[in-house]
């Protein structure tokens, strides 16, 4: 439910800044970015009902990183079930699963571990 809500929020804020500026890029990393903060304070706040007192900054970097290593076992994983399913949805579902496993974990075992 937490990815869902920062997906969303990550559209709307690239669709809004796409309307506004109609740079690509832009739109794309302020959503993205915007995105990965929900994504955090969801993800700290109440899929880990995590209360430590953390600094923000080395904290939520680390956060990047575990989701940064799993987009890259995404990419991964979609080339390589794609080589053989031949089927770019399909693969894409293998992919979003592992990263989505990295992501889970990660965050759990390895940022919000009380």
């Amino acid at each position: 439910m937490s990815g869902l809500i920062a997906s969303s929020i990550n559209f709307l804020i690239y669709s809004s800044v796409y309307l506004i500026f109609k740079k690509i890029v832009i739109a794309s990393f302020c959503g993205y970015f915007v995105g990965i903060a929900f994504s955090y304070a969801l993800a700290k706040i109440w899929v880990f009902q995590n209360k430590s007192k953390k600094n923000f900054f080395k904290s939520f970097s680390a956060f990047c990183f575990i989701y940064f290593l799993g987009g890259v076992e995404m990419s991964f994983v979609i080339v390589f079930f794609n080589q053989f399913l031949n089927n770019f949805r399909i693969a894409w579902l293998f992919g979003a699963f592992i990263a989505s496993l990295n992501n889970y974990f990660g965050s759990k075992y390895f940022l919000f571990r009380e």
